[in-house]
């Protein structure tokens, strides 16, 4: 590169610039410093027939005017479209993050120009896998055909691809409204929970996320269960006025009948007795679970004190035990 001091009003702007949105509190607060300091770091240019177009540095330009520079240092390339491109993705992502939107349209300005033999071509040039080039292609690619919010990052626009373009949608606008945290990590739990869950029960299941009536365990849990909005609309008001041990009863109960063929109204078992049934036949069997642990082998050793305590804790069960037996036989 040739480097040199030439007058600001010979510098212009390129048309096909990179960064599309500029931050004007920082370019101020940049002039402050040039108009002190001076364009320390010279602005990347190169040759056209009316003076020079910026190729990397347009902050700094923008922030020499407003501080009223006569001139600035440059350094002069000789380059074609593609390279001007090229420098000028490299030398925004490198100093300041762009936009998700802009680095993607950047990129694909790149890859149009059919300069490169495939994907991994061009990510030797940005330094990252030719997957990775496909993702940031495709992310740009749905932005556009669904009217994605320019706040939603490439990599989160990514972590939303596999799911239908409403569950997207609503998952990126939920983020901008603030009300889903925008962490990769539980979006994505987020995503493997709802494509196991039919389309038409998706948004709904989002809302209630948004909206804190239902959480990431909650959603894990639904797959097998919620298959329509009305579902989930009555999942939700279960989750909010069952207590927890009966909510997590009902949502065992219609997985269970479900899976074995038939279709439970999930409004009648809300409703009804079959809450506590369930309640009842899980504590059991967790209570179960928990006395099987024990090895008769190991009570060899215990002092007297904890051998009373635990006789008297088995013949308490027992009894309870042969009480119910009777009672369930009088129903046989």
């Amino acid at each position: 590169m040739e480097y040199k001091v030439v007058p600001l009003d010979q510098l212009h702007s390129r048309e096909s610039q990179v960064r599309q949105e500029f931050d004007q509190e920082f370019i101020e607060e940049l002039a402050h410093s040039v108009k002190r300091e001076g364009v320390l770091v010279p602005i990347i240019v190169r040759t056209v027939r009316k003076g020079y177009e910026i190729v990397a540095g347009e902050q700094r330009w923008r922030a020499a005017k407003i501080a009223k520079l006569k001139e600035v240092p440059v350094a002069i390339m000789e380059a074609d479209d593609r390279r001007v491109l090229e420098v000028a993705l490299l030398e925004n992502v490198k100093r300041k993050d762009l936009h998700g939107w802009e680095r993607e349209d950047a990129i694909a300005a790149l890859w149009e120009t059919k300069a490169y033999g495939s994907l991994s071509d061009l990510g030797k040039v940005l330094d990252v896998q030719g997957d990775h080039v496909k993702e940031i292609l495709r992310a740009r690619e749905l932005r556009r055909a669904e009217h994605l919010p320019k706040g939603s990052s490439t990599r989160m626009i990514t972590t939303v691809a596999p799911l239908d373009r409403a569950s997207r949608k609503a998952i990126l606008e939920a983020q901008e409204q603030g009300d889903i945290e925008k962490d990769v990590h539980n979006v994505t739990k987020l995503v493997s929970s709802l494509r196991k869950i039919p389309e038409g029960a998706r948004p709904r299941i989002v809302e209630a996320v948004a909206k804190k009536q239902l959480d990431l365990d909650d959603v894990d849990s639904m797959p097998g269960v919620a298959e329509t909005e009305d579902d989930v609309e009555q999942l939700v008001e279960a989750k909010r006025t069952l207590p927890e041990r009966e909510y997590h009863s009902v949502v065992s109960y219609v997985k269970q009948e479900r899976a074995g063929g038939r279709k439970p109204v999930l409004k009648t078992i809300i409703s009804g007795d079959v809450t506590i049934w369930n309640t009842y036949l899980n504590t059991l069997e967790a209570a179960r679970d928990e006395i099987l642990l024990l090895s008769p082998s190991k009570c060899r050793g215990w002092d007297v004190e904890h051998r009373v305590r635990l006789q008297k804790a088995l013949n308490q069960i027992d009894r309870h035990v042969e009480e119910m037996l009777i009672e369930l036989g009088k129903g046989t």
